[in-house]
C-alpha cells in the first residue's frame, strides 16, 4: 500500500501546534523566533508551495500566532 502523499498544509498545520505549545509556554512573553537553515533541495521543496515572488527569495517568513518560522538555505 502506497504512503499517503502530505500536503503542505499538513505541514503548516504542524507549525500551527508548535507555535499554539510556544503561545502556552514561558517563551509566550518574548519575540518567539524558530531559525530553519535547509539544504538547497529541501528549501526549493518548502518554497515551491508560495507564489512565484517569493520564489528568489534566500528566506522565507511564515508568522504564526505572532510565532516567526524563518526558513533560509545552509551556509
Amino acid at each position: 500500500m502506497a504512503k499517503d502523499k502530505k500536503s503542505f498544509r499538513d505541514e503548516l498545520e504542524k507549525l500551527a501546534s508548535i507555535a499554539e505549545i510556544v503561545e502556552d509556554s514561558i517563551l509566550s512573553n518574548g519575540n518567539v523566533k524558530i531559525i530553519v537553515e535547509m539544504e538547497p533541495e529541501e528549501y526549493e521543496k518548502v518554497i515551491r508551495n508560495f507564489a512565484g515572488v517569493y520564489q528568489n527569495l534566500q528566506e522565507l517568513v511564515i508568522d504564526i500566532s505572532g510565532v516567526n518560522f524563518t526558513f533560509v538555505l545552509k551556509t
